[in-house]
This record gives C-alpha cells, structure tokens and sequence, in this order.
C-alpha cells in the first residue's frame, strides 16, 4: 500500500526543484536548504536492508541506467545542435564526469545508498553515528581545498547522514512522536529551516554546509514542513492532491526529463518577449512544467522508455 502523503511530499520536493532552477536568484537560498536533502531523507525513509550484491545491482539498474540515459539524450542533442558542435564533447564531458546538470542527483544519491548499506551492514547499531562522522567529512575537507563534483563522489558522501536520518525516522516512529507534539516540531522546524536559510548554506552538489550540523537541522526542519503539509492536502484536498500525487509518483521521471532540458536553455529564446522583465522566469517555468508533463506522458507510451525507469513494471 502506497503512503499517498509522501507521494505528495515528493510532488511538492520536485515542483520546488523546478522552481528553484527558475527563480533561483529570488527565492533560491530557501529552497535549496532542503529540497535535494528531502529526497535523500525519503529514500532512507523506505530504505530496506540488503544483501549488498542485491542492493548494487537494483540501484544500479534504477539510478545509474537512467543516469547514462541522460548522458546520451544531452550527447545526441549536443551533435545536432549547431551553436554546440564544437562544445558537444565538452558538455559529455562534463555531464558524464562533472554531474554538470541536476542529474548529479542520481549518481549522489546512488552512492549514499551504497555507503549506508555497508554502514548498516557493519554497524547496525551505530549507523546514526557513523554515517554522520562520513559526511562529516567533506565538510572538514573543504576548510582546505574546494571540493570536485566528478562523478558525485562527495556529494554521496554528504549525502549519507540524509538517508541515515530518513531510515532513523522510521526505525524508531519518530513521526509519530512529532504528531503527539505538533506544534512544538513545528516551531522548532520553522526556526532551524529559517536559521539555515538566512545565515548557513545547503548545497548537496558542491558538498556545501556552512554551519554543519546546523544546516542539517535546516534541512530536516524544512522537510518535516513540507511533510506537515502534504499530509494536511492528503485529508484535506481533493483536486491538490491528485495534482500533486501524479508530480510525486512521476517525479523520477521529471526529474531527469528536467536534467536533460537544464543544460540546453536555447529554448529560452520562447520567452524573449519578456527579458528582463518580471514575466519572463514565469513563462519559463511554465515552458518547463509543461515539458515535463510530455515528458511523462511519452515515457509511459514508449516500452524501452518505461523500462528505463519503471524496470519492474510496477506502474
């Protein structure tokens, strides 16, 4: 049985990536506080322990399969494209090494799952601790030196303390016990989402954490909000919430749909209309939204598509 409230959570998670790629430099910083780490924190969530073999072979073919999906779709755009023949190899380059677009995410989160499962695996009883000294880690290493993004090695890395806490909250009921105590969760989650949002920094791409464990609390307050809210649209909407259970449930899908239009912005020339003008994000993330909806629609008529991403046909 599917939990429709996360289904939600994850509608609004990928509709806020969308947004922040539109309007990163107006509302960006209170965004970017939380929504890749809800992604992270989902997937821990619904983590389930396995062999490690087992576990590699089905995040690989659900995670880096679609990854190399992406690569090749931006590759073939990039040798057509006239203004980018002479970049195409460049823009492979950075795509397939760099993580240059929002694909990144993929690679990341495949990694964090790789590393709790050996955390797990080693220490069942300390996995909270340990994943938190893993990610602890880049955040020393950049005091340093500035941090690669090839291939997301660190950002698996940061990202496994995210998937240790989603996995923690389930484990011990943990929503549970912030349902009995509402409004307090609530306020404090309020308080550290804003904190982060105004004086630290949250960037799992770059392994960006300005106030550590601070920006941490950030990032599980403003997914605990989010999740407040996708519950009160579960009992409380109709409309809303099958809008938003269809973003959810697809949202793998927009996601990669996103990450490939992300690098070629020469479609934005729709909205030269409107440069430098208030309207113009906006018709962008219109364009963007409508996009991706195709992009669905396609992927669920076209069966090599549908495996790619649906490998188990569970639809």
């Amino acid at each position: 049985m599917r939990l429709t409230e996360f289904d939600i959570l994850k509608g609004i998670g990928i509709l806020l990536v969308i947004i922040c790629h539109t309007f990163m430099k107006e509302i960006g910083s209170f965004i970017t506080t939380f929504h890749m780490p809800l992604f992270f924190i989902v997937a821990g969530y619904f983590y389930k322990q396995k062999p490690f073999i087992v576990h590699l072979k089905k995040d690989f073919r659900r995670l880096v399969v679609p990854y190399l999906f992406i690569c090749i779709v931006i590759m073939l755009i990039a040798s057509v494209q006239e203004s980018r023949v002479n970049h195409s190899f460049s823009i492979v380059a950075d795509v397939l090494y760099g993580c240059g677009t929002p694909a990144w995410f993929l690679l990341g989160l495949f990694g964090s799952r790789t590393v709790f499962n050996r955390v797990l695996s080693v220490c069942p009883n300390r996995y909270m601790i340990v994943s938190l000294a893993i990610s602890s880690i880049p955040f020393v290493i950049s005091f340093y030196e500035e941090l690669p993004t090839t291939l997301s090695f660190f950002s698996s890395i940061c990202g496994v303390v995210f998937v240790a806490i989603g996995y923690y909250v389930k484990q011990l009921h943990v929503l549970e016990f912030l349902d009995s105590h509402k409004m307090i969760a609530i306020t404090l989650s309020m308080l550290f989402w804003l904190n982060t949002s105004i004086f630290g920094a949250v960037d799992l791409h770059y392994s960006v954490f300005k106030l550590w464990i601070v920006d941490y609390l950030g990032a599980c307050g403003g997914t605990y909000l989010c999740y407040i809210i996708s519950k009160h649209i579960d009992m409380k909407t109709t409309k809303l919430k099958n809008v938003l259970i269809w973003w959810g449930y697809f949202s793998f899908v927009v996601f990669s749909f996103h990450a490939i239009e992300y690098v070629f912005p020469n479609w934005h020339v729709i909205a030269s209309f409107s440069d430098n003008t208030p309207l113009r994000p906006i018709v962008i993330l219109s364009f963007r939204l409508l996009f991706a909806w195709l992009a669905v629609l396609v992927t669920m008529r076209i069966s090599i598509l549908k495996n790619i991403f649906f490998p188990e046909f569970k639809i």
